[in-house]
């Protein structure tokens, strides 16, 4: 068990004054499960663990109830006592009880120092198809991904490398050879990826082809749950896109004719916009604001970014190849690149729903595109995607010009450097970050 970024909100959510039941969202094993229970072990005198995916669980929550029957329920059959303030109450897979959904309500309002945390990966499919709603202003949200690079680290044992990496100063030169360890352990881990039963026994075995069964078993799970939120007449568009989309993943997408298929563009949008709403793919939009908000074009081609890169490998069959390349952005088109790039960017969004784009201008004979656009305090901020000199980033100096932002990242295999780029007699400062500092980019 290995600390998550999620432990650090939620030990903030604990000792909020006008804390509301929490549900933690996230695709099927991601580690949910796993990260409640250590942040419950550290914080907690006692917990009641509910699992909706257990029978004999679900059956005692079939029909609505008060917290009185409740409490009842729990000192009778699960033996335990809930103490406000010294009590976690984890309700699993919640979205199996729409009677527990609602007691959300009354937790808040009539017990509000019970620490309440619900998991979900089905929940908005759930919601989508059985109509329910949820109480709104009684709960709040936390989403959680696979492991971003740092959390590999921390799992693999890599506790002085991460150290460092966590600490430096990004003002000071990392040496060259440290250099070359960071980047070699980020490319094993573009490789594994960040799921935490595929990294878990990587850290035991070092053995890539133990790591097969696992990802097979992982496609398979997703598969399944098709049947749990979907009619039988959608099952085989989503069942398609989830076996095609990992080969398309960190590129531009149409729905018409996705991936070789017949199948219409309807059908394939609401196939990705289901299997988006349970996280095990995200579009990410592409905007050609100027200024603040961003505003994503419906009618532009969205960029996909799978679940995992390990999943992505796998089902490309490229993992065997793969050990030491030179560079990402000559691997498989650079598309593995973007990938891990845009994954380590969801995983930045904790408490809200990601908000990642990509930049664009399209005008006849200037056409520009920057790989990934977020907001950052209150700026927009472009982000690239290059191993190249400052010259060929020619889409990220037009995004300067046209955004008037002065800073914008390059993400690449050299080393951390930050230099002033002069443009049209203006100054601005392009960052060009390494691979391996990713979970740092805010800070830039």
């Amino acid at each position: 068990m290995f600390t998550r970024r999620i432990n650090n909100y939620l030990i903030d959510w604990k000792k909020k004054k006008q804390r509301k039941p929490l549900i933690l969202r996230g695709a099927r094993q991601v580690g949910k499960t796993s990260a409640v229970l250590a942040f419950a072990k550290e914080n907690f005198e006692n917990l009641v663990h509910i699992n909706l995916e257990k029978s004999e669980h679900s059956k005692l929550f079939k029909e609505d109830i008060s917290l009185k029957d409740f409490e009842d329920i729990i000192q009778i059959k699960f033996k335990q006592k809930i103490i406000p303030g010294k009590t976690l109450l984890f309700i699993d897979e919640i979205q199996n009880s729409l009677p527990l959904i609602n007691l959300l309500r009354f937790f808040y309002e009539e017990n509000p120092k019970l620490h309440v945390i619900g998991a979900s990966s089905l929940l908005e499919a759930k919601i989508q198809q059985d109509g329910f709603s949820l109480p709104v202003g009684r709960i709040e949200f936390a989403w959680l991904y696979p492991l971003d690079f740092f959390e590999y680290l921390e799992a693999m044992k890599e506790k002085e490398i991460l150290g460092y990496l966590k600490t430096i100063s990004l003002k000071e030169k990392i040496p060259v050879a440290l250099h070359q360890v960071a980047l070699e352990l980020f490319y094993e881990y573009a490789m594994v990826g960040g799921m935490p039963e595929v990294v878990k026994i990587f850290s035991e075995t070092k053995n890539f082809q133990e790591l097969k069964n696992i990802y097979s078993s992982l496609f398979t799970a997703y598969s399944e749950d098709i049947y749990k939120y979907s009619s039988s007449a959608k099952t085989k568009y989503i069942n398609y896109v989830i076996e095609q989309a990992p080969l398309y993943a960190g590129s531009a997408i149409t729905y018409e004719k996705f991936g070789g298929s017949n199948f219409r563009s309807r059908e394939m949008a609401e196939a990705f916009d289901l299997l988006e709403k349970i996280m095990l793919i995200h579009q990410v939009r592409g905007t050609k604001s100027l200024t603040l908000p961003l505003v994503c074009q419906k009618k532009k081609a969205p960029k996909l970014i799978f679940l995992d890169v390990g999943l992505v490998n796998y089902q490309m069959g490229i993992q065997d190849k793969f050990p030491n390349p030179k560079d990402l952005n000559e691997f498989y088109r650079g598309k593995i690149a973007e990938q891990i790039v845009g994954q380590n960017l969801l995983s930045l969004f904790v408490n809200y729903p990601p908000k990642v784009f990509y930049w664009y201008k399209e005008k006849p004979q200037s056409i520009a595109e920057v790989d990934f656009c977020i907001v950052n305090q209150g700026q927009i901020l472009g982000i690239e995607v290059k191993s190249g000199t400052a010259g060929r980033l020619k889409s990220l100096f037009e995004f300067f010009k046209m955004t008037n932002s002065k800073k914008a990242i390059r993400i690449y295999s050299n080393e951390f450097l930050r230099e002033k780029i002069n443009i049209s007699n203006t100054n601005y400062t392009l960052t060009s970050l390494p691979f391996y500092l990713l979970p740092r980019i805010l800070e830039i």
